[in-house]
């Protein structure tokens, strides 16, 4: 079984979904590959939050969520299954992490993810809208009440989750009023980090958050 074969077997693992000869020759691989273990910590990872928020997928979910699964397994005998990463770990978190909200807002209609404010900037609010572009998702911010950034510092908007993992969405700026509406791209992976936020930033070399929370929302409540 080739190496990729295995990474399309973690979703349908965790679902329960393999046969006894696949879950035997898996659980071999995974003795043996750091790799496959951390990605299906990953998945995971996904299953519990979703579990956690009570509930597992819905049964159309979980077909659409195998569905992918062979497609991709498929592709990736002709394809190369390196062209498409991430494969099937990363179509279940979509799936897992934030269940038919996230779907929704990609996807279909919505009236977007509201953004709060916090103490660094009471004023302030937003809404997260986007929509999927083959593994990748393409999100629209718009913001208001922002405070004016001082010479050289901007903002940067997140996708973080329990531990303190991010990952950066993009950076832009803010008109003298503080409003601001701004695309950005964001990779299939940023499903597993289900809290956003909007940081100020200093200009200062530093590619980490600092941690100065302007905005915040969960795609969890998307599911609610």
């Amino acid at each position: 079984m080739s190496e990729d074969r295995f990474e399309h077997l973690l979703g349908p693992y965790v679902l329960g979904e393999l046969t006894d000869a696949e879950k035997q020759e898996l659980e071999r691989h995974l003795e043996s590959c750091a790799t496959c273990r951390e990605n299906l910590d990953d998945v995971r990872y996904a299953h519990g939050t979703l579990k956690t928020a009570g509930g597992g997928p819905p049964p159309e979910l979980k077909e659409w969520v195998l569905a992918r699964v062979r497609a991709e397994a498929r592709q990736s005998t002709t394809a190369g299954w390196k062209a498409w990463l991430p494969a099937a770990a990363a179509v279940l978190l979509i799936a897992a992490v934030l269940g038919f909200g996230l779907l929704r807002m990609v996807s279909g209609p919505s009236d977007g993810l509201a953004l709060t404010s916090t103490s660094a900037a009471p004023q302030a609010g937003g809404e997260l809208r986007g929509e999927q572009v083959g593994e990748n998702f393409k999100v629209e911010l718009e913001a208001w009440g922002l405070p004016e950034p001082r010479a050289g510092e901007y903002y940067e908007m997140w996708y973080a989750r329990e531990g303190g993992e991010r990952i950066s969405c993009g950076t832009f700026q803010a008109q003298k009023d503080g409003h601001t509406t701004v695309n950005m791209s964001a990779p299939a992976s940023a499903v597993a980090y289900p809290e956003v936020e909007v940081t100020l930033e200093p200009d200062d070399g530093d590619p980490g958050s600092s941690g100065k929370v302007v905005l915040k929302g969960s795609l969890r409540n998307l599911g609610a």
